[in-house]
C-alpha cells in the first residue's frame, strides 16, 4: 500500500503545486486556455499544462512508477548516492529542455530566446522533481532518520 501511495501522491502533489504556482503568480492571471497554445510563449505552454492535465499526470504516474521509484530505491539503500542522482536527474531536464526549446525556436528570435526557453522549461522540470523528491522524502522521513542514527554510531565502534 505504501509504494502505491509513493507512486501516486508525489506527481499529483508536484502537478497541485505547479498549479498553485501558476494560480497564484500575478504574471499567469490572463491566460485562456487552449487559444494560446503554440504561440511560443510561456503562456502557450501554461495553456498546453492545463488543457492536456489528465495525460501528463497519466504519463507522469507511470513515469513515477517505472523509473522514479528504482531511483529512489537506490536512494534508500545509498543514502550518499542521493547528490549524484539530483545532479544527474538537473543534467536529464537541461537537456531535455534543449532539445525541446531547440525543436520550437524561431531562429529569427536569436539565440537568447533559445536559452531563455531552455532556462526557463528546465526550472519547470526542476520544480516538479523538486516537489515529487520532497513528497517521497517526507513520506520516508523515518527511513533517513535511522540511515543517520546507524551511520553516526559506527566511528564510535572502531
Amino acid at each position: 500500500m505504501k509504494r502505491f501511495v509513493k507512486v501516486i501522491l508525489p506527481p499529483l502533489i508536484a502537478f497541485w503545486a505547479f498549479a498553485v504556482f501558476i494560480k497564484f503568480t500575478p504574471f499567469f492571471h490572463y491566460v485562456n486556455g487552449a487559444s494560446q497554445i503554440g504561440e511560443d510563449s510561456v503562456y502557450g505552454l501554461i495553456s498546453y499544462y492545463k488543457v492536456f492535465a489528465p495525460g501528463q499526470i497519466l504519463i507522469a504516474v507511470l513515469t513515477q512508477w517505472l523509473i522514479i521509484m528504482p531511483i529512489w530505491d537506490k536512494i534508500l539503500a545509498k543514502p550518499k548516492a542521493a547528490t549524484l542522482i539530483f545532479i544527474s536527474i538537473a543534467l536529464v531536464c537541461l537537456i531535455f529542455a534543449f532539445g525541446i526549446a531547440y525543436a520550437i525556436w524561431d531562429k529569427t528570435t536569436g539565440v537568447t530566446h533559445l536559452a531563455d526557453i531552455c532556462l526557463f522549461m528546465t526550472g519547470v522540470q526542476l520544480f516538479y522533481w523538486i516537489f515529487n523528491f520532497l513528497t517521497l522524502y517526507l513520506l520516508d522521513w523515518k527511513t533517513f532518520k535511522k540511515t543517520i542514527s546507524i551511520n553516526k554510531e559506527e566511528p564510535a565502534n572502531l
